[in-house]
């Protein structure tokens, strides 16, 4: 992997999914795409949706390299040979028929908050170009749909209303409800759903199960979790909140150091939101899934003792912190010291 920052669409402690040849756990979606190709019928709109690092950009990848002609590889019906030329054209983001639209805005070279209607007017116009390749083949990536701006969105469904000949547009959507209907309603869509265990263990086998379940089905999302050295802050967040309400402090006081990274701050705060959630829901007696053996029995414990009302109270001042250190560039590690201390009051035992 490249030393170079992830760019916004890769995740962080992940090769850009434009250079992965291998997909785990979506075989329906891959099918479908294989059979609209092999019977000449491929619609010239597609929308993937799933949650964020499920894999959505490795298949659509995937699909882009054998719509512009690579080599089939016989492992799965979507795969393409990696030693193929228009494969590793693609690895290198040097293939000129594929263009893909993210928050790097293509004008002045900057990452925006969202996907611009500048880089939307330059993937409409990579579509008037003439193709490269004999076939005339052209394909289109936004990534992802949800970060665009309201221009940007009207400039692509101009683009999704007139579809240029031998073009396939392809669009990633972590929530395709913040999507135009009018977009959704111009686009074939595939729902891409969380991996088993058992997928996650077979894609990941270099990744520590503490990390892997934290993912939740995700493997990119697992993957820059990895880079995090994200066990090691479960491990400390899960022996400071096993000690409610008597919690030791050296945890709260590694984590709030750890905090200070801005990556490591919302990897945290997922962490303490998700363990709240969950500790919730075994206190109303629900199944829950554990990161860690024992869990169940831990978080149902210290539900039932605050009372049937304290996980989600103590998850909503957990939220309100996140969100003030949002908005005022507040000290994160002062806020996850603030964070914990909410969680303990709100989890101490009933009396």
């Amino acid at each position: 992997m490249s030393d170079e920052a992830p760019t916004p669409d890769q995740e962080p402690g992940s090769p850009h999914p434009r250079a992965v040849f291998e997909l785990f756990g979506h075989e329906a979606a891959e099918a479908e795409l294989a059979d609209s190709l092999s019977g000449g019928r491929s619609h010239h709109a597609w929308l993937i949706t799933g949650p964020k690092g499920v894999g959505k950009a490795t298949l659509a990848y995937r699909f882009a390299r054998r719509i512009l002609g690579a080599a089939r590889d016989p492992s799965s019906p979507l795969a393409s040979a990696p030693d193929d030329l228009v494969s590793r054209k693609i690895a290198q983001g040097s293939h000129a028929d594929l263009r893909t639209a993210t928050r790097l805005d293509p004008e002045k070279g900057e990452i925006k908050r969202d996907v611009t209607v500048a880089a939307i007017r330059d993937l409409t116009h990579f579509f008037t170009m003439t193709s490269d390749g004999a076939g005339g083949a052209r394909v289109g990536i936004v990534d992802c749909a949800d970060d665009m701006s309201s221009n940007a969105a009207n400039a692509l469904l101009k683009t999704l209303e007139e579809p240029p000949a031998g073009g396939t547009l392809i669009l990633l959507a972590h929530a395709p409800g913040r999507l135009l209907p009018t977009l959704r309603s111009r686009c074939h869509r595939l729902d891409l759903t969380c991996l088993s265990e058992e997928a996650m263990a077979k894609a990941l086998p270099d990744i520590d199960a503490t990390t892997r379940a934290l993912g939740a089905g995700r493997p990119g999302r697992a993957r820059a979790l990895a880079a995090l050295n994200a066990s090691k802050l479960y491990g400390s967040l899960s022996r400071h909140l096993s000690g409610l309400p008597r919690a030791p402090l050296d945890e709260a006081l590694s984590l709030a150091d750890a905090c200070s990274d801005a990556d490591r701050f919302h990897a945290v705060f997922d962490m303490m939101e998700d363990w709240l959630a969950r500790a919730g829901r075994a206190g109303l007696g629900l199944e829950i899934s554990e990161i860690e053996p024992g869990e169940s029995v831990l978080l149902a414990r210290l539900a039932a003792g605050a009372g049937t009302d304290a996980a989600a109270k103590a998850w909503s001042h957990v939220r309100e912190v996140r969100t003030k250190v949002e908005a005022l560039n507040l000290d994160r590690s002062l806020a996850t010291l603030e964070a914990l201390r909410a969680i303990r009051a709100d989890l101490s035992p009933m009396h």
